[in-house]
């Protein structure tokens, strides 16, 4: 009966007919799926447990110029069987498994997520945790590509402020964005890349804070001042001297506390540019 009704109810695949336009696409598929996650920050040693997370999904692949379109459905069918926790490795695995799926020669995803980060009050060990924003894209086929973007706050205190008032020093809660990409055959956890942001600010952001900690954090951004300027050059220089990172952007944005306006300042690089 069912097969009676298959055949009766056949439906024509408008996707798969000839395109005449002679036009090819450099990505085509769905955007803004969310599904939820475990994500490992290294699949070569598990530093840290996966975290369950949401993650919101963008998934494409090329597409050549004489069909007219792809099959969407097939992305959502890979995704939602896709049963393990996802690392660097893993996501390049997933990537693979849609190019084969649709049989593209090219496929790319990005993937966008919270990540949690364990964070101790600095004198009364208040726990808490520290959300971050991470971004991972992939590409695989005609490049094998990993971009990581990591966003999280850090605390700045400038310099002309203190150097010029009797009392005190305006500071401001900034967030700090790095996108990287690494040597093939190289990672870097989240955390790892996240300390490195976090030591180029005046001082850390924590959860949870209790008085004597408040003290540390004031004081500690005082003995620290840095300009927006200083924050990227000062990742800057860590990131130059990191053979494992081939080309990255950081930047800093300041929410300012005495200006309706914010301060930001970006630095770019592609190493393999100057070999």
């Amino acid at each position: 009966m069912i097969e009676d009704f298959q055949k009766k109810t056949a439906l024509p695949d408008i996707q798969s007919t000839r395109d005449e336009r002679n036009i090819a696409i450099d990505k085509v598929g769905v955007t803004a799926v969310s599904f939820p996650i475990q994500f490992a920050s290294s699949s070569e040693s598990l530093v840290t447990p996966a975290q369950h997370t949401i993650a919101n999904f963008d998934l494409f692949v090329s597409l050549p110029k004489d069909e007219r379109g792809t099959h969407m459905s097939r992305f959502l069918q890979v995704l939602h069987g896709w049963d393990r926790p996802l690392s660097y490795d893993a996501l390049r695995e997933l990537s693979e498994r849609i190019r084969g799926e649709l049989q593209a020669e090219a496929a790319h995803l990005k993937v966008r997520f919270p990540y949690f980060v364990e964070r101790a009050a600095p004198v009364s060990g208040e726990p808490g945790k520290l959300q971050l924003q991470v971004a991972i894209e992939v590409e695989t086929g005609r490049q094998c590509d990993l971009v990581l973007n990591v966003k999280g706050p850090a605390t700045s205190l400038c310099p002309c402020s203190k150097q010029i008032s009797d009392r005190g020093a305006h500071n401001q809660r900034c967030e700090l964005n790095v996108s990287l990409r690494l040597q093939p055959g190289t990672s870097m956890f989240v955390e790892e890349l996240f300390s490195l942001m976090e030591q180029a600010a005046s001082t850390q952001v924590f959860p949870t804070l209790k008085r004597p900690d408040e003290k540390w954090v004031t004081e500690a951004a005082y003995d620290n001042p840095k300009f927006v300027e200083d924050i990227v050059r000062d990742l800057a220089v860590v990131l130059n001297s990191d053979e494992r990172v081939v080309w990255y952007r950081c930047s800093s944005e300041n929410f300012e506390s005495i200006h309706q306006h914010n301060a930001f300042a970006e630095v770019e690089l592609d190493k393999r540019m100057n070999d």
